[in-house]
């Protein structure tokens, strides 16, 4: 981070120096606060005078924690002030509920539990609205803590029962183990200890898993440099053995007709070995390729907290920056203000696309009720995008009880997604239908829309109908595209599961 600063203000990029002091400032908190004071300090300065709000919102968060933890509350409850309101300036609301829930832990430990009350129902109410499952499941822990600091155990454990539910069902490993030690705290005071070692023994052996699963992935890679190691050895002993088998043999051949018999018998023999080897190889590549598979889910969920938790965040930035942008600046431009309109949407259309692949990720097998919510929300927002259009999705009832795996969920969505863009795009449609049924073993997906159509002697696949084709055979299953001029266009999907 120093090199970082150093590099910043050589080349004056001042936006940048300012977060990385702040970014500093933030990690030097529990080692030296007052160093994490000067240098969160300098940022909000600097950002202060160039007005750059998205960078400010961000430190006035961070400079009230810092205030926060030297109990200077009325300071703390400054900063976060400000950085809401510059927030709900710019409609964040991925933002507001984060600082929304710092204030009301603030009024919280000033004793005015109403006023706190008010603002966790307010993060909570936005979060539920844009879906944020991660802030749900936080706000609900929130709301655990909340009842607890009041008196009120009873409700707080039914908060923090279902922030354990949340958490486990979304992969949220850090936030379940702060429940189990919240509800063991809870049962503690209320002298139930057996309950109250139960959570416990949860919160320990949580964090115990936390842990552990750095040692066991950098363990996991070492053994894998091992086991590569002593295979590469094991082929060239194999190589060293059958050179010297076939110099013996050719030897052989050159004797009478009782030694050639007697290396016949023995070249057999040692054939036999061989392909015991390679058996016992195979079995071996087996096993390291079940090892390699459960390291890569774990891998895959790593990437996916990774994903949410930094690109999300970068993205996040990236609109707030062009809206900063946007506002900071009189832009007589016209086609320089779309074009950054354009991006910022753009952007915004990557974190849900970014949501759905975590959300695929994060999955083994998803049930049809899930896909089928997925694909109610994305026709929500449709509606809400292209007014005029009238959008119907039908289900077969029998498909409640269906399962598909992660690639086989996240491939039809997608196919279902594309279909609908490029009619709302292409089509001039003001109808759009999408039904879903299964006939014995083959499921049937069909979009159709009332558009104007194409001629499809003339069609030609660009990369969006190839997309279609591609996702389709990834799920061993069958596109068909057929159109007429004003009569519309259908996109079937096929494909078979028991």
């Amino acid at each position: 981070m120093l090199n970082a600063i150093r590099w910043y203000d050589k080349l004056k990029l001042t936006r940048q120096l300012a977060s990385a002091y702040g970014e500093y400032g933030y990690q030097l908190k529990r080692r030296d606060m007052q160093k994490a004071l000067d240098n969160m300090q300098k940022g909000v300065k600097m950002a202060e005078a160039i007005k750059d709000e998205g960078v400010l919102a961000s430190l006035y968060d961070n400079y009230g924690v810092l205030k926060e933890m030297k109990k200077e509350l009325d300071s703390a409850l400054y900063f976060y002030q400000k950085a809401m309101a510059l927030k709900e300036k710019k409609n964040d609301s991925i933002g507001i509920p984060y600082s929304a829930n710092k204030i009301a832990f603030v009024k919280l430990m000033q004793k005015k539990p109403a006023e706190a009350k008010k603002l966790f129902d307010y993060a909570y109410q936005i979060r539920v609205r844009i879906n944020d499952v991660f802030g749900i499941a936080e706000n609900l822990n929130f709301y655990g803590y909340y009842f607890k600091e009041i008196g009120n155990d009873k409700e707080a454990i039914v908060y923090f029962e279902k922030a354990i539910i949340w958490s486990r069902k979304y992969h949220y490993p850090y936030l379940l183990e702060d429940n189990y030690k919240g509800l063991s705290e809870v049962y503690e005071n209320n002298s139930d200890y057996k309950k109250a070692l139960f959570h416990f023994k949860n919160h320990v052996q949580s964090k115990d898993s936390i842990m552990n699963t750095d040692i066991r992935t950098k363990q996991a890679e070492l053994d894998t440099q091992y086991e590569t190691e002593q295979k590469e050895k094991e082929i060239l002993l194999q190589r060293a053995q059958i050179a010297e088998k076939n110099i013996w043999i050719l030897a052989a051949f050159s004797l009478a007709l009782f030694a050639i018999l007697i290396g016949f018998i023995f070249f057999n023999r040692q054939k036999l070995k061989t392909i015991q080897l390679q058996k016992d190889n195979e079995l071996k590549d087996a096993l390291l390729k079940i090892e390699t598979q459960n390291k890569l889910q774990e891998q895959r969920l790593r990437i996916s907290r990774d994903l949410h938790d930094n690109i999300g965040a970068q993205l996040t930035f990236i609109i707030s920056s062009l809206d900063n942008l946007k506002y900071a600046f009189t832009i007589a431009d016209e086609k320089l203000e779309e074009k950054l309109t354009a991006i910022s949407g753009f952007t915004k259309e990557t974190i849900y696309e970014l949501r759905d692949t975590i959300w695929a990720m994060n999955k083994d097998e998803i049930t049809f009720e899930d896909l089928k919510s997925r694909i109610s929300n994305f026709i929500e927002k449709a509606k809400l995008a292209s007014q005029g259009i009238e959008f119907t999705f039908e289900c077969d009832e029998q498909l409640k009880a269906s399962v598909f795996s992660s690639i086989e969920g996240m491939n039809v969505y997608r196919i279902i997604q594309e279909a609908i863009n490029n009619s709302l795009k292409h089509a001039l449609a003001n109808k759009i239908a999408v039904t879903v049924f299964k006939e014995n073993d083959t499921f049937r997906i069909t979009i159709k829309d009332n558009g104007k159509g194409f001629d499809e002697t003339q069609l030609l696949l660009g990369n969006g109908m190839n997309n279609l084709k591609k996702r389709a055979k990834e799920i061993n299953g069958e596109i068909s595209i057929t159109s007429q001029k004003q009569l519309g266009t259908t996109i079937v999907l096929c494909f078979k599961k028991p």
